[in-house]
C-alpha cells in the first residue's frame, strides 16, 4: 500500500469517526468530555499524517463543543458539519 492510499484511508477513518462521535454526543450516548477526548485523539492522528484540513475541522468542532452549555444529550450543532455522509 503506498502512502497516498494510506493517507486516503486515514482521512476516511477520521471523517467516519467524527460522524460517529457527533451522533453519539447528539443522542446522549457520550458526554462532552468523552467527545473532546475522542476528537483530541483524532487530531493527533491527523497531525501525524500532516492533514491540515482535518486538523482545522477538528479544531473548529472542539471549539464549538467547548463553547456549548450542554453536558449530555440533545447536542445540536449540525451547521459545523460541512460534510455529511447521508
Amino acid at each position: 500500500m503506498n502512502n497516498s492510499n494510506l493517507k486516503k484511508r486515514i482521512v476516511w477513518f477520521i471523517n467516519s469517526e467524527i460522524e460517529r462521535v457527533l451522533t453519539n454526543l447528539k443522542n446522549g450516548a457520550v458526554n462532552k468530555e468523552y467527545a473532546l477526548g475522542s476528537f483530541n485523539t483524532l487530531y493527533q492522528i491527523a497531525s501525524s499524517t500532516r492533514d491540515a484540513d482535518s486538523m482545522i475541522n477538528l479544531c473548529e468542532i472542539m471549539d464549538k463543543i467547548r463553547e456549548s452549555n450542554h453536558r449530555t444529550g440533545l447536542f445540536h450543532f449540525t451547521e459545523i458539519r460541512s460534510e455529511s455522509f447521508y
